[in-house]
């Protein structure tokens, strides 16, 4: 973005679209400043502005990051349009029935999307289940270390990095997703779980609120609250006219604002403005 505003800077007839995707709370970028505010404040955040100064459009992914935008003082247009789902891979099969429950995760593993709450959380299911895990990241080890401490060692399971197109076969063989992230731009890992039919549980934070909406498409957990997380996924378990409500219309909202040829028209349209 810094970059595209300097190259704005000399040629200034050309257009500048900036996209906000990233859900961080803009306060991580001290790390840059050496965790001082007032660092960041002086070097940092002139920088970081710059792009809203230049931009001659933005597009958001989320309320959320649309929020961000005005704080930083953007006066060009904005318009919400968000990342989507391939509908032709991403579609509900047919479950098994059985009495292990698999509660399913996909995120990169670092502290902000809660994956140690989640485990934590399987310490409060009182039924045969199973939590597994898929992505890798820096605190990996410590996540495994945390499940051992638990003595959850037979019931989570870290598969580690799996090739996109795969991930169907994990969505499809599942009994609810879970993320109960801290911070989230919009959440694509959601989508695709509601395109293939199962049912969600997050955090009220960032961009979710713009697609789950509670006890409609799916169930709000607190954050950094296991025992919440494993109530919710409890509720969705245990209710079955619950969970077909949550499928039901978690795929309808898929369909209807989420879908990527509905996006890719959005988009057209942004150019076309351009």
């Amino acid at each position: 973005g810094v970059t595209a505003s300097f190259f704005k800077i000399f040629f200034r007839k050309k257009k500048l679209l900036l996209t906000l995707q990233e859900g961080d709370p803009e306060s991580h970028l001290e790390r840059y400043a050496g965790g001082m505010k007032l660092l960041y404040w002086v070097f940092v955040k002139p920088w970081h502005v710059l792009p809203f100064k230049y931009a001659d459009y933005l597009t958001v992914i989320s309320q959320y990051l649309k929020k961000r935008a005005l704080r930083n003082g953007v006066k060009v247009p904005i318009r919400i349009i968000p990342n989507g789902v391939d509908l032709n891979i991403f579609k509900p099969k047919q479950n098994e029935s059985r009495d292990e429950k698999i509660i399913l995760t996909t995120s990169r593993l670092v502290k902000k999307n809660g994956i140690d709450d989640l485990i934590k959380a399987g310490s409060y299911l009182n039924f045969p289940f199973k939590i597994i895990i898929i992505g890798d990241g820096p605190d990996r080890d410590k996540f495994e270390k945390l499940t051992d401490e638990l003595g959850l060692g037979d019931k989570i399971v870290f598969k580690g990095k799996i090739d996109h197109q795969y991930l169907i076969k994990y969505y499809t063989t599942s009994d609810v997703f879970v993320r109960a992230s801290l911070s989230e731009g919009l959440g694509i890992s959601f989508l695709e779980a509601m395109a293939s039919g199962l049912p969600i549980i997050g955090t009220e934070i960032g961009g979710i609120p713009d697609f789950l909406k509670d006890r409609e498409t799916g169930l709000f957990c607190e954050i950094n609250n296991p025992k919440s997380i494993a109530e919710k996924i409890k509720e969705i378990v245990e209710n079955e006219e619950l969970r077909n409500s949550l499928i039901n219309n978690g795929l309808e909202l898929v369909k209807e604002k989420y879908n990527w040829d509905k996006i890719g028209l959005k988009m057209k349209k942004v150019f076309r403005k351009l």
